[in-house]
């Protein structure tokens, strides 16, 4: 399996009460596919996952499986602090009938390379799904080194890595160390450009979910300079911090109202608002309405 074009960590929606609104998930997960994204990763960063519950883990993969019914393909993150919690989480997406997992790092843990590579083969092997690495040491403090990667890269159904660790070094050094046996992928929206520019052929990007048209803009060669230019503005102002408040209050701007993030974040505040209304009006025909 080879991972291809833009894929959306969807959000996970809230109501006024901090509950998973799994009405407008359903109804997201279907804006999302018309607008033209080829997979969708349930329980992601983008998605809250860390702060859901298991069975609130459940109603989030159960219902973005069902409303995608087939359509594209559909990865559970998969994130948890222990062995036990990961494997847990990964029998639950195998469950549900998901496509395939992205695997972060466990957060807080700090295990040695070797440990991480004994965690995540044993994570993998517990299900037999394709899996997505996920480099993010910003948030985890976990980095995926060429140490770790040495022992994983090549185990079986570890396909690709989402490289969003902001070292755009290490594309040039991983493709030159791994080649085709570890596709790498786009993690960094802000960076995007040099990851297509070096060839990367699949973008796992939590601005998709706010910004579908630009993200296959970048990713084509012919559009690429000019979409990633219209809203370069926007992926820089969410990335230098607040990123899911800001994402959320993006995508309510755009016409779908997700305005409610779960603790401890809060939502956007009115200048948060005021300035991506005013990024959103220099991307002109690159940041649509989404419905």
């Amino acid at each position: 399996m080879k991972f291809q074009g833009v894929y959306v960590p969807i959000i996970t929606p809230f109501d006024e009460a901090g509950n998973i609104d799994k009405k407008a998930l359903a109804e997201f997960t279907d804006v999302m596919i018309a607008n033209g994204v080829d997979g969708i990763v349930a329980v992601g960063t983008t998605g809250e996952a860390y702060a859901l519950t298991i069975d609130e883990r459940h109603a989030v993969i159960s219902t973005v499986v069902k409303q995608a019914a087939g359509r594209v393909p559909v990865l559970a993150g998969v994130g948890g602090l222990s062995t036990n919690e990961a494997v847990g989480q990964a029998a639950l997406a195998k469950r549900l009938d998901c496509d395939g997992l992205m695997l972060a790092a466990p957060a807080y843990v700090l295990p040695t390379p070797h440990e991480l590579a004994v965690h995540v083969k044993a994570v993998v092997a517990s299900v037999n799904l394709p899996t997505v690495l996920y480099d993010y040491p910003g948030r985890t403090g976990v980095p995926f080194g060429v140490e770790a990667l040495d022992e994983i890269v090549g185990f079986d159904n570890i396909l690709g890595i989402k490289e969003a660790s902001g070292d755009l070094t290490r594309i040039p050094e991983m493709t030159a160390r791994y080649g085709d046996k570890l596709q790498l992928i786009c993690g960094a929206d802000a960076d995007s450009k040099d990851f297509m520019d070096t060839g990367a052929t699949c973008w796992i990007g939590g601005m998709a979910n706010a910004l579908p048209k630009a993200h296959t803009g970048i990713m084509n060669a012919e559009t690429r300079a000019e979409a990633h230019a219209a809203v370069a503005g926007i992926l820089n102002f969410i990335e230098a911090g607040r990123y899911i408040a800001k994402t959320k209050a993006l995508i309510t701007i755009l016409g779908f109202p997700v305005p409610h993030v779960r603790g401890p974040l809060i939502a956007a505040t009115q200048e948060e608002i005021d300035t991506l209304k005013e990024l959103v009006a220099q991307a002109g025909e690159w940041a649509p309405s989404l419905v």
